[in-house]
């Protein structure tokens, strides 16, 4: 049925005044540049999120994880685009030793720095508040870049633990033994393997990360392809052995962790955060006052209509 003449020139007009009102409410979309105030101090203290392999993972060759039995731990990883941090960020391969210790290796990059190098440490005692730390690698080549397809690891040789990092983008790598009298063995358990860790929860140094992958976890050859899971503070339905970053200090809320088919995983930045405003609150105010001049609208022209006819 067509509608009176007046009653659509009705609805024309109210159509034009909700147009209107659109354009007028203000609407933000994406993301508003942040401004860094050099006066913000983060505390002493890294958060970390990172994967955790149970004794008895699966393996790709159809085994299981015996972490007593391994020799050879190595991680593939793609680094990602963080450059000029303003703290300190680090990738890291970890394990415990059935004595208690922990050996790392990491790749890092520090505040006013573009390339990523070599770190490491021994951990003396695991379990102690505050661990004491003795370096092994500060600072040491290979210098690798964002996007690099590095491989790090910690292996077994002559009952003797090492070190390697190797950048696969550009051959360089680099070699170096931990100290004499660690376990030759590794303690079974939840091992918190491989963790992004960080002294900075300033979005700008995250924000255009792309992702962090994890692309493979080995154990002496086999990758870990299931039981793996994500940790970061405490988690009241897993035990791991060791937590990597600072006890009581929990990751921002804006880096993720998405786990993809066959045992890799992805760090990247997402959410919402301080400097981001969402376009939701303007379109639903819009949508509310659009809604509301339609049905007061409707109302009146039939109101119109009736007394009209009526008359």
């Amino acid at each position: 049925m067509a509608l009176p003449l007046r009653r659509g020139r009705t609805y024309v007009f109210l159509a034009a005044c909700a147009v209107c009102l659109l354009l007028l409410v203000p609407v933000t979309f994406g993301e508003t540049p942040q401004t860094l105030n050099p006066r913000v101090t983060y505390p002493n203290t890294s958060w970390a999120l990172g994967i955790v392999v149970p004794e008895g993972s699966d393996l790709s060759d159809g085994g299981t994880v015996q972490w007593g039995s391994v020799g050879n731990v190595t991680a593939l990883v793609v680094l990602p685009n963080i450059t000029l941090p303003d703290r300190v960020v680090y990738t890291v391969l970890s394990a415990m030793t059935d004595d208690g210790g922990i050996i790392q290796v990491a790749a890092g990059v520090y505040p006013n720095q573009t390339s990523w190098l070599s770190y490491s440490w021994q951990i003396l005692n695991g379990n102690a508040v505050p661990a004491s730390y003795n370096w092994i690698l500060n600072g040491s080549a290979p210098a690798m870049h964002p996007g690099d397809s590095i491989a790090m690891s910690l292996f077994r040789a002559s009952n003797f633990w090492n070190l390697g990092v190797a950048d696969e983008s550009t051959g360089s790598s680099i070699l170096h033994p931990f100290p004499e009298g660690i376990s030759p063995t590794l303690r079974g358990g939840d091992q918190e393997v491989f963790a992004l860790e960080a002294y900075s929860k300033s979005s700008a140094t995250f924000r255009g990360m792309g992702n962090l992958t994890l692309e493979a976890l080995m154990l002496d050859g086999q990758k870990v392809t299931g039981g793996a899971y994500s940790y970061s503070d405490w988690d009241p339905n897993h035990n791991p052995l060791f937590a990597v970053g600072s006890s009581g200090t929990s990751p921002p809320s804006f880096i993720s962790l998405a786990s993809l088919a066959g045992g890799t995983f992805v760090w990247g930045y997402s959410g919402f955060w301080q400097g981001q405003t969402s376009n939701y609150g303007g379109v639903v105010v819009a949508l509310i006052l659009v809604v509301t001049i339609l049905v007061l609208g409707t109302s009146v022209a039939l109101v119109l209509t009736r007394k009209k006819a009526s008359g």
